[in-house]
């Protein structure tokens, strides 16, 4: 895996962009793509997000502005774009289960666990739900912060909750299917 400095200088010519943002690109572009899927459920919105994104990225670097922390800072500016989309749609997009008309499956597949999960993911309020996302992209608590708005010392006590929330949608949604997934205790014996 390639490593990158932690603060890139602004260049002298836009050609001195090319690599810095390639390699930025390469290195962040799927994880924001899975960022904004999770926050706008749009392909076509969230590809959109992570073109802005890196526009502003290149944008920030033409004005020889430093970028102490690239991950943090192409996150965050990802995370408020998606914000922006959602306060001029007017809505947050929550999925509504009575409401959705597709039809199931009637025999359970290898997809049933994630299906359960991405449900319950959807029932989190959006504020959990973008902390649960940057976590699972593996940003720190100061970048979630950042990126969230949020000081990075509540991070973890709000990770927690929304943590938490998501366990018990998860277990809402094997009690409602009829099964129940075995507690920690029980696991062990």
């Amino acid at each position: 895996m390639a490593t990158y400095p932690s603060t890139y200088p602004a260049p002298e010519a836009t050609e001195a962009l090319t690599p810095t943002v390639s390699s930025l690109f390469e290195l962040h572009a799927p994880g924001l793509y899975r960022l904004a899927l999770a926050m706008l459920h749009d392909p076509a919105a969230a590809q959109d997000v992570v073109q802005d994104t890196f526009a502003r990225l290149i944008e920030h670097l033409r004005q020889r502005e430093p970028l102490a922390n690239a991950r943090g800072w192409l996150y965050t500016v990802a995370a408020h774009a998606c914000r922006d989309r959602q306060r001029r749609s007017g809505r947050w997009l929550p999925w509504i289960r009575e409401r959705d008309t597709r039809s199931a499956l009637e025999t359970p597949d290898r997809f049933d666990d994630r299906e359960a999960l991405l449900d319950a993911i959807r029932v989190l309020s959006s504020r959990d739900r973008l902390l649960v996302a940057l976590r699972a992209q593996g940003l720190s608590y100061q970048e979630i912060g950042d990126a969230a708005g949020i000081r990075h010392t509540s991070v973890g006590r709000l990770l927690t909750r929304a943590l938490n929330r998501l366990q018990k949608e998860l277990n809402r949604a094997t009690e409602t299917q009829g099964r129940t997934r075995p507690t920690e205790g029980q696991r062990r014996g």
